[in-house]
């Protein structure tokens, strides 16, 4: 059997106490893992090969069902200016915060999953991050989690638009069901439609859903000017920004 094989075994023992696996050889592999420097404890109960230290599928399978999302997925894809030492993991079981490797792995619920993209490396182990499409969306509901607007500025302005899917933008905007948050997104995307080339339809579809009510962009001492066109308040560095970038 390969170390592979045994660090499988490993962690479907103590995740779901299969009867026809002993006990005692499965904590033998393990103390000869760690005796050997060859198995790592990365939080309690749960075990990695000491060569992984990629931190994205360090976070994806030191939980259950681990999912790389907000800010941490906009650094897979490398839309952020800002490299954060914590990263925020969707998972279908709350976990306790915990650090390996000089890193925070936080749990961060989303309220659901849209085709999250599924790969594996070369040690067999996967890596799961939600679509780019759902991303952002999952960004501009919690603009905290993106790591602030001008995080989420940026990646809009970085982001390969033959990457988005309109159809999932909107799906996503559905399943979140959020009257402010099609407000939120109908502006953004305007911002850069002449980069996504998103369809008359998408803004209609915004407009029709996000009712009568004034929202706010970001946290409302900082919004001192006003949109019109999508009843939203909005920063007045808004613009300022938009020409940096």
């Amino acid at each position: 059997m390969n170390i592979s094989e045994t660090y499988t075994l490993v962690n479907a023992y103590l995740t779901s106490r299969l009867p026809h696996v002993k006990e005692s050889v499965m904590w033998s592999r393990v103390r000869q893992g760690k005796k050997k420097n060859i198995l790592a404890l990365v939080r309690r109960g749960v075990y990695l090969p000491v060569e992984i230290n990629n931190k994205f599928i360090i976070g994806c399978n030191a939980v259950k069902d681990g999912v790389i999302a907000y800010h941490s997925a906009l650094e897979y894809y490398l839309l952020q200016t800002q490299e954060f030492n914590e990263m925020y993991i969707h998972s279908t079981r709350n976990f306790r915060k915990f650090e390996y490797l000089g890193e925070t792995y936080s749990y961060k619920k989303l309220k659901f999953l849209h085709h999250p993209i599924t790969t594996v490396d070369h040690s067999g182990y996967a890596l799961r991050v939600t679509s780019l499409s759902q991303t952002l969306i999952d960004c501009m509901y919690n603009i905290n989690l993106a790591g602030g607007i001008e995080e989420l500025m940026y990646a809009l302005s970085e982001c390969p638009a033959n990457e988005i899917c309109e159809n999932d933008l909107l799906k996503c905007l559905e399943l979140y069901g959020n009257k402010s948050l099609w407000q939120r997104a109908g502006y953004l995307f305007s911002l850069f439609n002449h980069r996504f080339k998103l369809s008359d339809y998408f803004f209609k579809k915004c407009k029709s859903s996000m009712g009568n009510n004034q929202s706010y962009l970001i946290n409302q001492y900082f919004c001192n000017s006003f949109n019109k066109e999508w009843n939203l308040c909005i920063p007045d560095n808004l613009k300022a920004q938009l020409k940096v970038i």
